[in-house]
């Protein structure tokens, strides 16, 4: 009778287990082909294993072709071409992705996960389970829950004075999965103008599906009109709340300009990101491009990942009619991408008033956050040779040093000394020279003994060699 050491299985369960030494014998020629095995009972019985292992064991060989089953015979091992075989060796894979620890990640725009507000998420997501019962099982449409898509629009008008029909909004998983759909929704012929500097991975989805783009330098205000005509682009893609990284408000003149620009030509658009425009540090924020575009020219775009957190998946676009027609005619096929269950909650949160009350606490810890990190930048030996701005421009700000390190050296002195930065100078498309020293500091909750580290690595890395 076979026998295996059935304690020799650490974690895996009797029947991994079994199966596995079973197929090991197999190959390594230790059950020879057309052998006979034990009957499951006798075989469980022997083990003092259940009848169930034993079944779920052959019945995995009996799938994969080692055994075979004979009626009123029993299970017979199979002939294979290869025999003698060891246990496979797994290949050494480089591992891609790997969590290191730093003394300081100034690069993450961070979420405050001890922020959310747990409690009242799964008191709403119980009610929600209790309310809508076997309507959360239903096919979601392919644009959205009416139910948040109303949420969203009241949400809209109320803090960013935007009056949108909430049959013109789509929510998706995420602004990547929207900016997918949009790229298809606008076709090849149109021509993406991105900042410069912006942000960048906006530009890999175009590479991806397959557009066509070109930066657009900004100055003072924003994104310089002249060039659009001068460079033949279709579509705008402008951040006009606060630019990210420079962090600037794009002024209601240049805005009005922009606005001109789309209305001149049938396939002119603007995309408005809109992503972070809560956390404004001071005053209140300022009024949509959408709410000001009477030319239905501007496709809005959002998403809760920056307020709630990453993992809830929930974005939104609001698009101008004649491309929501144009949606609901050649696009609605695709499914919504958020599920159904989610979605309610998430209306709910936004009814009941919860998601006002949470960015208004997200708010005052920020800009806890930004004083307590300003001030000590400000008093350290930096401040000599450096200089803070652009410190009411969301959840970050730049930080000017004097100094005569290229780019490249400052990131590699600081990632030495167990710190992540990144540099203005690479969100540039073209002269990024013109950026150089310029750090983009993201806030960061680390309690202040790690932020005097930091800062004291790096003032030991300019004062060495800044500039006179």
């Amino acid at each position: 009778m076979l026998t295996y050491d059935l304690t020799a299985r650490g974690r895996k369960t009797m029947y991994e287990y079994l199966y596995e030494a079973m197929k090991a014998d197999i190959l390594s020629g230790r059950l020879t082909a057309g052998e006979k095995l034990p009957s499951k009972r006798a075989f469980a019985e022997h083990l003092q294993v259940s009848v169930k292992t034993v079944e779920n064991t052959y019945e995995q060989l009996l799938l994969e072709g080692y055994i075979r089953s004979e009626e009123k015979r029993g299970y017979f091992v199979n002939r294979l071409e290869v025999k003698n075989v060891s246990a496979p060796a797994y290949a050494s894979f480089v591992t891609r992705f790997r969590e290191e620890e730093y003394l300081a990640d100034l690069t993450a725009n961070n979420i405050q996960y001890d922020k959310f507000p747990f409690a009242t998420w799964a008191k709403i997501m119980r009610q929600t389970l209790t309310d809508y019962d076997t309507s959360l099982l239903k096919t979601v449409p392919f644009n959205g829950v009416e139910k948040l898509r109303v949420a969203i629009a009241e949400h809209l008008y109320r803090y960013r004075g935007m009056h949108v029909s909430p049959d013109h909004i789509i929510v998706g998983a995420g602004t990547e999965y929207l900016y997918s759909r949009l790229l298809q929704l606008l076709g090849k012929n149109a021509k993406f103008g991105v900042e410069n500097p912006g942000y960048r991975k906006i530009t890999k989805l175009y590479d991806v599906g397959g557009v066509t783009w070109d930066y657009v330098d900004i100055d003072g205000q924003g994104m310089k009109v002249e060039q659009l005509d001068q460079k033949g682009i279709t579509v705008a893609h402008v951040s006009p709340e606060h630019h990210f990284p420079i962090g600037l408000v794009m002024p209601v003149g240049r805005r009005q300009e922009l606005l001109r620009w789309a209305a001149e030509e049938p396939e002119r658009y603007i995309v408005e990101d809109d992503f972070d425009c809560e956390f404004r540090m001071v005053g209140k924020p300022v009024p949509s491009m959408q709410s000001m575009d009477r030319n239905h020219r501007v496709i809005y775009i959002n998403t809760f990942s920056k307020t709630m957190v990453p993992s809830l998946r929930i974005g939104y676009m609001v698009l101008p009619e004649k491309l929501m027609e144009r949606y609901i005619s050649t696009m609605n096929f695709y499914s919504c991408t958020v599920s159904g269950f989610e979605q309610y909650a998430m209306a709910a949160f936004l009814e009941k008033g919860y998601f006002e009350r949470h960015i208004r606490r997200l708010l005052n810890d920020y800009r806890g956050q930004r004083e307590r990190i300003c001030r000590m930048f400000r008093e350290s030996p930096l401040s000599q040779i450096s200089q803070i701005y652009q410190d009411d421009a969301g959840t970050h700000f730049l930080l000017h040093v004097r100094t005569e390190l290229s780019d490249v050296e400052i990131k590699w002195a600081a990632r030495q000394r167990g710190i992540l930065v990144n540099c203005l100078s690479e969100y540039c498309f073209a002269d990024a020279q013109k950026y150089r020293g310029i750090l983009v500091i993201h806030y960061s909750d680390m309690a202040d003994e790690i932020l005097q580290k930091v800062i004291g690595a790096l003032a030991e890395i300019f004062c060495n060699y800044s500039e006179p």
